[in-house]
């Protein structure tokens, strides 16, 4: 599906006020591309973090990575949060994506750094009983991923997921490599430090 993604991701960089979303418009009508494509295993977020250690209004940058062979032993895939209304605070105005790809490429003169993504939505209010928000892989309705490919700008910085687990046990060899493939939902930590806690409302 790659190929695709792109020709509609390209379509919304030139049409960037268009009314008609791209997933409507017909592919042939989609700008196509022949050019490099430049891949990379990670990228780096930097946000402010006003309470940070370094003071109000401080830099914090922090590495996501999407690595078909971390370590040489197993496949890394991050998830990080995506601003998709950056005028709403918090989960309502994000979504959680994990990183399938990153790359860039020179799109009409335009350097574009990219990343193909798997969406996982939030379900419209947090969990009663912990109070965290909760996300699911979102799959269309033939059972495959629902992925898309965003611009970097779109990302806001890493996300920390936690299983939410079912009343079957884990088996013992299990690995924790396979966690963000295992489960149907997470819980959105944001107790793994004051960065999230701050973000996540």
């Amino acid at each position: 599906m790659f190929p695709e993604l792109l020709r509609r991701f390209l379509y919304e960089r030139v049409y960037l006020n268009a009314e008609i979303p791209s997933t409507d418009i017909d592919l042939d009508d989609c700008p196509c591309f022949s050019g490099n494509i430049y891949v990379y295993h990670s990228a780096i977020a930097r946000f402010y973090a006003p309470s940070d250690l370094c003071g109000s209004g401080g830099m914090y940058r922090e590495r996501i990575h999407s690595n078909p062979n971390w370590k040489q032993e197993y496949a890394r895939r991050d998830t990080m949060f995506v601003a998709v209304n950056p005028d709403i605070e918090g989960m309502q105005g994000m979504v959680i994506a994990r990183a399938l790809l990153f790359f860039s490429l020179t799109f009409r003169d335009e350097q574009l750094s990219c990343a193909l993504v798997h969406w996982l939505v939030p379900q419209d209010q947090p969990d009663e009983d912990t109070g965290l928000w909760v996300v699911e892989p979102e799959f269309d309705g033939n059972g495959r991923r629902t992925l898309a490919i965003i611009h970097l700008d779109c990302v806001a910085r890493a996300a920390h997921l936690l299983p939410v687990y079912g009343p079957s046990f884990i088996p013992e060899d299990f690995h924790f490599s396979d966690s963000l493939d295992a489960f149907r939902a997470y819980f959105v930590n944001r107790h793994i430090d004051h960065h999230s806690h701050d973000l996540i409302k």
